[in-house]
């Protein structure tokens, strides 16, 4: 299972890349979609374009299970990834190229996890 060093994790399975001062994009780990199996949809329940921590902004379904995405911390969405609409399993071939939502928030990377400690979790 492929887990790059340079992105930030969270419990639930989310990754975050950092693409500018307080822009990140967020996805999902390799470890969940392999969970999720084949994506048949992606649905993002988001009014507005903030997003408090903790709350439920979409969810991806596959065949083995339905998988719920909540966000990491409160944020301002910059972009939605609608390619994902007319082909969601692009995220079963490469889940650390497709990612859900662009984001700006200001945050400590800090109280994400590191790669190392995301293989701790998984295990």
């Amino acid at each position: 299972m492929f887990i790059p060093k340079n992105l930030y994790y969270t419990k639930n399975h989310l990754w975050l890349r950092k693409i500018g001062l307080y822009d990140f994009c967020i996805g999902i780990t390799d470890f969940a979609q392999k969970e999720i199996g084949e994506i048949d949809l992606i649905e993002f329940n988001v009014e507005g374009n903030i997003i408090k921590e903790a709350v439920s902004w979409g969810s991806v379904y596959g065949i083995n299970e339905t998988f719920p995405l909540i966000s990491p911390c409160e944020c301002e969405i910059i972009a939605v990834n609608t390619i994902l609409n007319k082909k969601p399993s692009h995220i079963n071939t490469d889940p650390y190229s497709y990612w859900f939502l662009s984001i700006s928030a200001d945050i400590c990377t800090s109280k994400f996890l590191t790669n190392e400690e995301y293989i701790q979790l998984i295990k």
